[in-house]
């Protein structure tokens, strides 16, 4: 097992600004829930407006930049800040790459220009339609914003992409084709995904459930979460004192339907175990797992196969209730929070859970419960049978 550092780590999404408000927001249940204007199911949303059109998002962020790619140049700022390295002193020295899980900021951010053209009002001398057109790349716009020459990748795994992005980060490490990586995960909330969801019968105006009895759908979230990885002469070079380590990544597709999952999770369970032998650890080393939990009737119970299959006894939590579905940011923003939750050496509460489901076989964390293990196991489904499961270390893990 190699363990990979995590300089430094920033997150953003409805129950926070920062990683630490974010954490307190997971402890306290603090969560900015919506329902918005003429829509019949609620959202869990950042300090902005949701459905921002494109003139709405100028104003918001600088020139060039989409939400998604604002959300995320936030979060990043943070990890740098917390690592104590300057992006600019990093590039100068360093190979570094960026690589960016996001479903959104891959295309769906371009709605206004899609719907202009679809009414036949195209408007192909209006810049700023452009510009957020072309600002798609997201780790692209995000490598060239701090100046880094190294590789860049914009991973679309729908709701796996976090996570494979942070996942791909540790390989490109450990390869040696990197120094240090920027990866992580964004997404803003958009009509597309939304009303899709709506249509899919998969949704809620209600507060999400993860694994109750009574869970009716999810909520779509928003936000971003960014980790510097960095090998360990880097770390070394900058006295940097790691945050946390990545130790393993598993992913694994299984195909088994474009939007529902495996009842059997024969994919996630793959993806588990490739994690595990990764970090060289068993089920009984984890602390827990930070589930992808999104209170959908398939979702949880295809997840809570795979658990009472590999995971037996490890306790689980579900943190979207005070996130929502952040799409392709989850599996970022549900590291960042499996590592705060770590090094603050306690597991928050599961909110939304009220009934214990006969068919789980389980129930998630319910209180604030105190953990002494230093590991912990954080996983993610999503459309077209991909799985992704990251196992990630305290910032004192000495395994």
């Amino acid at each position: 097992m190699t363990k990979t550092p995590v300089a430094g780590f920033g997150c953003l999404c409805a129950c926070g600004t920062s990683a630490e408000t974010c954490f307190e927001g997971a402890l306290t249940g603090r969560a900015r829930f919506d329902l918005p204007n003429g829509r019949v199911n609620s959202a869990y949303a950042t300090s902005y407006p949701v459905f921002l059109a494109a003139d709405e998002i100028a104003k918001a962020c600088p020139a060039g930049e989409s939400l998604s790619l604002h959300y995320f140049l936030t979060a990043a700022d943070e990890a740098f800040f917390h690592a104590g390295v300057f992006p600019a002193e990093l590039a100068a020295k360093k190979r570094v790459g960026v690589i960016v899980g996001t479903s959104v900021d891959a295309s769906f951010h371009c709605f206004d220009l899609y719907k202009n053209n679809r009414a036949g009002t195209p408007r192909p001398g209006d810049p700023q339609e452009l510009a957020h057109y072309f600002a798609s790349s997201t780790a692209q716009a995000a490598s060239r914003h701090y100046g880094f020459k190294g590789p860049f990748q914009t991973v679309v795994t729908a709701c796996a992409s976090g996570t494979d992005a942070v996942g791909l980060a540790r390989s490109w490490i450990l390869s040696g084709l990197c120094d240090a990586v920027l990866c992580g995960g964004t997404d803003e909330i958009n009509l597309i995904p939304y009303d899709g969801f709506t249509r899919l019968l998969i949704a809620t105006k209600d507060r999400c459930r993860p694994f109750d009895k009574n869970r009716n759908g999810i909520n779509i979230g928003e936000g971003a979460g960014a980790l510097l990885l960095m090998n360990e002469e880097t770390a070394r070079e900058f006295s940097v004192r790691p945050k946390g380590y990545v130790l393993g990544y598993g992913n694994a597709c299984d195909a088994y339907h474009p939007t529902a999952p495996d009842p059997e999770a024969k994919g996630l369970k793959k993806a588990i175990s490739f994690a595990l032998k990764d970090a060289g650890l068993a089920a009984q080393d984890l602390a827990f797992v930070n589930a992808h939990g999104t209170a959908s009737q398939a979702n949880d119970a295809a997840e809570a196969a795979a658990f009472n299959s590999l995971l037996k006894n490890v306790p689980v939590w579900g943190s979207k209730g005070v996130t929502g579905h952040t799409l392709g940011a989850a599996g970022a923003v549900e590291a960042v929070l499996t590592l705060t939750a770590l090094n603050n050496k306690i597991i928050p509460p599961t909110f939304g859970f009220q009934e214990a489901d006969e068919n789980i076989g389980f129930a998630p964390v319910q209180i604030k419960t105190p953990l002494t293990k230093r590991a912990a196991l954080s996983d993610s489904l999503a459309f077209g049978g991909c799985n992704a499961a990251l196992v990630l270390g305290a910032e004192d893990y000495d395994g």
